[in-house]
């Protein structure tokens, strides 16, 4: 896990956001009130939520396009935990919270990578990229029907 990861607040723009995960060289920030986790915003909610939707996207907070409530576990809790957690609910980053709901680390689908064997891996990472809905449809119907 990576400890003392790069956190925001939930009015911080999209823009510092993004520039965090360049800087930090990551994915997923967590977004914090105080010290206590109330959302995670992801690369991909930046691309996906926000830029591809919205115009001056870079400009708007992230608490517009961050997921809450957030999956997360302690750091005490068993490797598995934390890669069943991330199957089940199809993620890539669990945030690391004591008790009190303070981040103390970041735990991304290629740390648990490195503690299981290449056909573990692979599994684990198959079921978390499964897609619920087609990437594209053809029939403009079906898709207006199925958003």
């Amino acid at each position: 896990m990576t400890t003392s990861p790069a956190t925001c607040e939930p009015a911080t723009s999209l823009r510092v956001a993004a520039q965090l995960m360049d800087v930090h060289d990551c994915a997923a920030i967590p977004v914090t009130r105080n010290g206590e986790l109330v959302g995670i915003i992801t690369d991909r909610d930046i691309a996906c939520r926000a830029v591809a939707k919205v115009n001056n996207a870079a400009d708007l907070l992230v608490q517009e396009f961050m997921t809450a409530p957030v999956i997360a576990v302690s750091p005490d809790d068993p490797l598995d935990k934390a890669a069943e957690l991330m199957s089940e609910n199809r993620i890539h980053h669990l945030p690391v919270i004591t008790a009190e709901g303070l981040v103390v680390g970041m735990l991304a689908q290629s740390d648990l990578g490195r503690r299981m064997t290449n056909r573990e891996f692979g599994e684990m990472a198959r079921r978390t990229s499964i897609r619920t809905r087609p990437v594209y449809v053809h029939n403009q119907a079906l898709a207006k029907r199925d958003h």
